[in-house]
Order: C-alpha cells, then structure tokens, then sequence
C-alpha cells in the first residue's frame, strides 16, 4: 500500500495490490450512528473498488454539514466506508457509548472492546458517585448489562476485561479496579452457576460497594498527614451511609446490600462498622473486602506507598485470621491468569 497525490494535490492510498483490512476497517450504519453528527471522531475514505484506492471522505476538525453527512450514510450502507487503524482509540472511545454496538463491532479486538468497557464502566460509576440519583444509576446498570451478557457466554473474558489492572494502578483506578476484581472472584468460584439475571445484580453491587466514600471528603483522603481520630471515625461510617444511599436509590436487594455494609468486616470481628465475624459476613461481602484490600495495597494512598501484586497477595492468603483463604486463594488463581 502507498500514499500517491492526485493532480488536485490530494493524497490517496493507493491500494493496488489489495486492501489492507489490518491497516483500515470499515464502518457499517449502525457504527456510524454512535458518531457524533456535527463533528467525526476519525478520518473517513471511500474506497473506490474500481481503481482500487482509498480516497479521503473527511478530516477530523472538520464541521459536518447535510451534504457530507447522507454522502457518508451511502457509502457506509454501500460498505465502502473505513477508517485507519491508526485512530483506533478515537474510534473506540466514541463505539463507547453504545457497549452493544461495541461489543458486536468487527472493527475491535477482544482486548480493545475490554478496554471500551472498563472505561465506560469507570465514567459511569464515577457519574453516579458523584451524583447518586436514578438517571446516573441507569447508565450504569445498562453498562453492567453490556457486560454481564458478554461474561455468561464466556466467563474467562473476565481475565481479558481487567488485563490491564496493573498496569493502571493509580489512585482513581482503585475503585473501579477493585470492582472488576470482585466480580472477577465471583465468576471463579460459582462456575457452572451464573445466570444473567443474578450476575446483573451481583455487579451492580461490586460496582457500587464504596458508594458510601462520595460522602467523605476528597480533601480528608488526599492529606499527606495521618488522619485525626474524629477523621477516623468519619472514614469508618462510610459502609453505613453507602447503605442509606443504597436506600434512597430503591436498592435493598442482599446482593447490592451485602458488598457496601460488609466489605470492611473482617472474619475474625476486627473490621466495621458492626464487627461482624466468621458466617456473619456473607460470600459477596467478603469478596469485596478481599478485592478492595489488594487493590489499596497496590496502588497506595498519600500515607504509603503501593506494595508489589506479589507481596500483596502473599500478604492476604497468610492472614487467615481477617480474610477468607477460599476468596483469597481464588483471587491469586485468577491473577495467575491476568498478564500486564
């Protein structure tokens, strides 16, 4: 394939000896609805299957009036639109919004439609932290949706969605992090007992497990001096009121319930904010609570730094006293599986 310029002074590809179909991928109609109208995440070419080249449609930057915009449709409709490869995170930033589209999209490999996930699923699980109200709720519940229907019909993409945990352990990861973890646990240890309509559930209560911290403080985390025993004790009541959120938002199902009031409790009594021990903390609570302390572990805070995967997970399966070895044990199986 070579760039060749025209008489007009415009550059086509000249495409000759065939189509590179790694190079430049078409978009079809319903791809093309997830774009926004006044302006294109990506350049656009037309290929002219006659002389056999890819001729430039559109330019990012560039306003799109009606004219562009049904030449555009045709060609999509006609299969003779694409774009290159090279803009694949534009592209796939924009495929976002719709994850059914983005999960059914031809265009994107199994690890960038994962990677579409954890960045939508982050934006809206940070949109309704910042503001729990239903709309915000919504979003979030059709993204776990995407994803639930994607894991059931093959649970071992869990280890694709969150490939890349530790190679994004900064702070604002942590939590969506921790909750891609937990349902990742979750999956492991029900195999051959997942049905859509529980894992829907079950992650929705991952993914709002530390709802309760959005009450707390940004400032009061971010201090580089210890927190004060009253600061302490503000930090503790977040399982409590992440439940009262929970209650205004119509959430009183166990399985959301469980993962925010529990994942602080510890099996030996020593957690908060109700001390609960041994069978007291159910399975999805103490899976929170494993997934949410390696994450902290590895990323660190203003007061630590983030430890090693390694040294963090030996630090879980030799605590028996306050965590579940079948949990822990599960979790180090499964990042057995996770590369960076």
């Amino acid at each position: 394939m070579a760039i060749k310029e025209n008489v007009l002074g415009v550059k086509e590809i000249d495409c000759s000896d065939g189509l590179n179909t790694e190079d430049y991928n078409q978009i079809d109609p319903g791809i093309l609805d997830c774009f926004p109208r006044a302006e294109y995440p990506v350049n656009l070419f037309h290929w002219k299957e006659n002389i056999r080249v890819l001729s430039p449609v559109y330019r990012t930057g560039r306003e799109v009036d009606r004219h562009l915009r049904a030449k555009v449709r045709d060609l999509s409709e006609k299969g003779l639109l694409f774009f290159s490869r090279n803009q694949i995170q534009d592209y796939a930033a924009c495929v976002a919004c719709n994850l059914d589209t983005a999960l059914d999209d031809p265009n994107l490999t199994w690890d960038e439609k994962a990677g579409v996930f954890i960045g939508e699923l982050g934006r809206r699980q940070e949109a309704v932290f910042l503001n729990p109200m239903a709309r915000e709720l919504d979003d979030l519940q059709k993204a776990i949706e995407s994803l639930s229907v994607y894991l059931v019909e093959d649970s071992t993409r869990m280890s694709k969605v969150v490939h890349d945990v530790h190679s994004n352990i900064f702070p604002q990861r942590r939590r969506i992090n921790a909750s891609l973890l937990a349902l990742a646990v979750y999956l492991e240890m029900n195999k051959g007992e997942i049905f859509l309509e529980t894992l829907e559930i079950v992650a929705l209560g991952f993914f709002l497990y530390d709802i309760g911290m959005s009450k707390v403080s940004p400032m009061m985390l971010s201090k580089a001096q210890q927190l004060t025993p009253p600061e302490k004790r503000t930090v503790r009541e977040h399982p409590k009121v992440g439940l009262e959120i929970l209650g205004k938002l119509n959430l009183t199902r166990l399985e959301i319930t469980e993962p925010v009031i529990q994942h602080h409790e510890r099996i030996n009594g020593t957690g908060y904010p109700n001390k609960l021990k041994d069978d007291r903390i159910g399975q999805l609570g103490r899976i929170a609570g494993v997934a949410d302390s390696y994450c902290a572990m590895i990323t660190g805070s203003p007061h630590r730094k983030g430890i090693p995967p390694i040294n963090a997970a030996a630090e879980l399966v030799t605590n028996e006293r306050q965590y579940d070895q079948v949990v822990c044990r599960t979790l180090v199986r499964f990042l057995q599986t996770v590369t960076k």
